[in-house]
């Protein structure tokens, strides 16, 4: 039987998942979430705007489908993997109460000039994003505690890699800035009582164009090995469990 993983992530946990073996089998990439959209209300202001063109990642940002995936494959979920990069987009406040995530995605498919009314934009590493991830954060691992994924779940604590291009739309941060952030997110994390792993320092180099080839690579093939190494090691341990052993 494969080993059953869920991504809730970046592209780099996906991209690093590419190098595992045919023993492990993905179900569902959820992309493009901040934690604070993806807890938040569906943004019905923008939902029946959505056309053809708006890929799935941005409908699904704007439904926040997070936890219905996870609801769906919580029975057959060996490992469930969390990074936490795409929270560097921040999140946009919606006058009727919603969040949508701050993606370049969201931004060209012109929606947010479809809405009336105030709409607020909310940075990462700062106090008012700080706040309303805590209350994700916290809704959310609670809730994967219920559906007793507590002990499936690793979450990747990995750095914007020093040099590298896309930070969203908050190009105004620091590379550091956003490290120390997500090194604060994760201990939250770990306070709650779920396995946090963190690259080593020695991988957190941006991919080079001579190893990207045709993906769209952020790190270097060591640090995608060291994240696959890490979701094998999550399934070796629930496979452990789910043997009696």
């Amino acid at each position: 039987m494969p080993t059953n993983v869920m991504i809730y992530g970046s592209a780099v946990s996906r991209t690093a998942f590419n190098v595992m073996d045919s023993s492990f089998s993905l179900l569902r990439h959820v992309a493009g979430q901040s934690m604070i959209s993806a807890l938040s209300r569906p943004a019905v202001l923008i939902e029946g705007r959505m056309v053809g063109s708006v890929g799935l990642t941005l409908e699904d940002d704007i439904k926040s489908t997070l936890l219905k995936h996870v609801r769906r494959h919580a029975s057959e979920l060996d490992v469930l993997v969390i990074d936490l990069l795409d929270e560097r987009h921040g999140v946009v406040h919606l006058p009727e109460g919603s969040y949508v995530t701050d993606t370049p995605e969201l931004a060209n498919s012109g929606l947010l000039d479809t809405v009336a009314g105030k709409k607020t934009t909310i940075a990462p590493v700062t106090e008012r994003h700080w706040a309303l991830w805590e209350a994700s954060a916290n809704r959310l691992f609670n809730a994967l505690a219920e559906l007793g994924l507590r002990d499936r779940t690793i979450v990747l604590n990995v750095p914007w890699a020093e040099g590298a291009r896309d930070l969203g739309l908050n190009r105004h941060l620091k590379t550091a800035e956003l490290s120390a952030y997500f090194d604060e997110c994760c201990a939250h994390i770990r306070s709650l009582g779920f396995a946090v792993a963190t690259m080593p320092e020695e991988l957190r180099l941006v991919a080079t164009e001579d190893n990207r080839g045709s993906e769209p690579l952020h790190f270097g093939a060591p640090a995608n090995s060291w994240i696959a190494s890490q979701i094998e090691a999550m399934g070796a341990r629930t496979s452990l469990v789910s043997n009696g052993v």
